[in-house]
């Protein structure tokens, strides 16, 4: 009935048929990994946002001691800011929030600490700015990205790994002053800033006044515009739906070519009969 498989044309649908079918179970069982990362990141990045800021000494030690920073990425950190050096701001371009096209702004400041009586540099990604803030900042109207960051007691912040370039994606160029930047690159903005800035920077959370009142972010007015504030990363991606769609591909592939082996089989014998 299925002597017909064994001929080489159909032996070279089965290698086919079987190739694509290993393609597909890879393809799903990778998705589904990808899936359990990002749900393992996910759940560690909610449970460092649980955990109680940590203070200036504590960061600085986590951030000198390999073994701790890789564990560090996603804590909050809250710090004593003496000023922000608004001249030295880089603007990260092509990031959007919530569909809309924009930019992050990059803020180098100045903190301070207890076991420290000298300053230590660190970089806030001040927020999200809309696109026509952006546009404006880099045109030099700097009153039109304003911001109410200015003497400050307390700035809390997400912390988060400096951004490399990968395999592709825009370069920056390795020299000279830059206005705006394709990452956040810490090391990139160390180069053209004053201050001695950790490697790692810290997305804005929240800020206080000197005074202990809280400064209200992601305003916009005519005028001024203040950076909104980051939320953390916690989106599971398409990669569980991939999954399905990988596994989906693989049991048509079963059971397609199954229903062909048949069709074909029937048709054999149906041939075979009427020859008789």
């Amino acid at each position: 009935m299925y002597s017909f498989a064994r001929k080489p044309i159909w032996l070279a649908g089965h290698a086919l048929a079987g190739g694509l079918l290993v393609i597909f179970v890879i393809a799903g069982f990778w998705q589904l990994s990808r899936h359990n990362e990002v749900s393992d990141r996910n759940a560690a990045i909610a449970e460092r946002t649980e955990m109680p800021p940590l203070d200036a000494d504590r960061f600085l030690e986590a951030v000198s001691d390999a073994d701790l920073a890789d564990e560090l990425e996603h804590r909050l950190v809250t710090l004593q800011v003496e000023r922000f050096d608004w001249q030295d701001s880089v603007l990260i371009r092509n990031r959007s929030l919530n569909g809309q096209a924009g930019c992050h702004i990059a803020l180098p400041a100045a903190a301070t600490s207890r076991d420290n009586s000298e300053p230590f540099g660190v970089l806030f990604t001040a927020g999200w700015l809309p696109q026509r803030a952006c546009a404006a900042w880099l045109e030099g109207q700097v009153g039109v990205v304003g911001s109410r960051l200015g003497p400050t007691s307390q700035i809390t912040g997400r912390v988060r790994v400096s951004q490399e370039r990968g395999l592709f994606g825009p370069s920056d160029p390795a020299q000279g002053r830059l206005d705006s930047l394709a990452r956040t690159d810490v090391e990139r903005i160390d180069q053209q800033t004053t201050l001695d800035l950790v490697p790692v920077y810290l997305e804005l959370v929240s800020a206080r006044r000197a005074s202990g009142s809280r400064i209200k972010l992601g305003a916009d007015m005519p005028g001024l515009a203040v950076p909104q504030p980051l939320p953390p990363e916690l989106d599971a991606g398409p990669h569980l739906g991939y999954t399905f769609q990988w596994f989906s591909f693989a049991a048509v592939a079963i059971v397609g070519y199954t229903l062909v082996l048949r069709h074909q089989a029937r048709k054999g014998d149906s041939e075979q009969i009427a020859d008789d």
